[in-house]
């Protein structure tokens, strides 16, 4: 009966429509840089039952799967557990489950694109083995947002280096990214180095997603475009370019 009650409160948040996101947005201020056989008489809680999900999320195709672990007593085949994820202003939205006869409950996170964005809490509903052993069990915040994308490109004249930095965002209409306005910042790395320094902060691209830095420095350098998160998108480093 416990199996089946999860199992099936986890299917319908599972199945719960999510509210599609506008992948457009305002110009946000930067921010530096987831079987029970018949009924039983459950015992006093032991615990804790751990998930461990990514807390990190960036949405950038039309659906992604994630797993989710457990660690703790159970741990076990014969364990179901489940978790609902709750959205702070639109209630629950996903579930994750761990149940042995559910093809389904090997505890994947099924997230589409339309998925609600911003911080959110995996919160345990039941952990219970055969022998009525009952689990406590964690909460998990997790943070979903837009992928971004960002490209440099460069070039030199004599001393003179120019360094061209675009920034994108994945839409959920499209499928697909576009160029759009952000806050970035261009970076360099002196050659044999791993620590990256920032030449130019505080740039915007512009309405083409662009923004052009020249300057003067004979040596060789590798730089990078990089841009902050936002509340819908996670900050980025573009690849490599070295001049």
């Amino acid at each position: 009966m416990f199996r089946r009650t999860l199992t099936a409160a986890v299917a319908v948040v599972g199945l719960a429509a999510v509210a599609p996101l506008s992948a457009s947005a305002a110009r946000p201020g930067p921010v530096m840089p987831p079987s029970l056989k018949g009924p039983v008489s459950v015992t006093e809680a032991d615990g804790p039952c751990t998930l461990s999900v990514p807390t990190r999320v960036a949405i950038g195709r039309p659906s992604l799967t994630l797993y989710g672990k457990r660690s703790g007593g159970c741990a076990v085949p014969d364990n179901t557990s489940g978790w609902i994820l709750h959205h702070p202003s639109q209630g629950d939205v996903n579930g994750l489950l761990f149940d042995p006869v559910d093809p389904l409950g090997d505890g994947r996170w099924e997230v589409p694109d339309v998925h609600p964005i911003g911080t959110q809490t995996w919160q345990g509903i039941g952990s219970i083995n055969p022998d009525g052993t009952q689990f406590t069990q964690n909460n998990v915040p997790v943070t979903v947002k837009l992928a971004a994308g960002a490209w440099i490109s460069s070039s030199r004249t004599g001393d003179v280096v120019t360094l061209k930095g675009t920034s994108l965002l994945y839409s959920v209409t499209t499928n697909a990214y576009f160029k759009r306005s952000a806050a970035g910042v261009f970076q360099f790395r002196e050659q044999g180095s791993t620590v990256w320094q920032t030449l130019k902060g505080g740039l915007w691209t512009n309405s083409k997603g662009e923004v052009t830095l020249s300057y003067r420095y004979s040596k060789v350098r590798d730089y990078r475009f990089a841009l902050y998160s936002t509340p819908i998108s996670w900050d980025l480093g573009s690849a490599v370019t070295t001049r």
